[in-house]
């Protein structure tokens, strides 16, 4: 759905199991870094856009 987001732990319970998924959130952190630099996604929180990753955010694709 165009302009959805999605919070960086539901990425990490897509890719690890639910017992592990708090592991996983450095890489989906370092993930999230690369793709913005890149271009690929922007961030929010409660609707204003972040220019940078900081405390709590949600993932959108550009």
């Amino acid at each position: 759905m165009a302009g959805a987001t999605i919070c960086p732990s539901e990425v990490a319970r897509a890719v690890a199991s639910e017992d592990h998924w708090r592991e996983a959130m450095p890489a989906v952190h370092a993930a999230v870094d690369e793709m913005i630099a890149d271009g690929i996604i922007s961030l929010s929180w409660k609707g204003r856009d972040l220019d940078r990753r900081s405390g709590a955010y949600r993932i959108r694709l550009r």
